[in-house]
């Protein structure tokens, strides 16, 4: 298995664990998870604006959707308990 099938591999197991479209909330999810040294992928991140739609009231891009935090299966409960409280 070469390492493009690998990371692909990896990116397929991951499990959700939080999903926002504001920019405040990107940051408070992505600063918790970076101090409790939970790799993580922010699926999404950075087309929020791509087709100039903006966020519309919604909190997330309605053409893109929101922003999807996805960590390793071993990672998710943890993470999922750390970001309870965020709203």
């Amino acid at each position: 298995m070469n390492r493009e099938e690998h990371e692909k591999l990896d990116h397929e197991s991951l499990v959700p664990v939080y999903e926002t479209g504001q920019d405040g909330l990107i940051a408070i999810v992505k600063s918790i998870l970076d101090e409790a040294q939970i790799k993580y992928l922010a699926e999404g991140e950075g087309v929020q604006d791509l087709f100039g739609v903006g966020v519309l009231g919604t909190g997330f891009n309605p053409v893109t959707g929101p922003v999807v935090f996805k960590v390793l299966p071993e990672d998710a409960d943890y993470a999922r308990q750390l970001l309870k409280d965020v709203k």
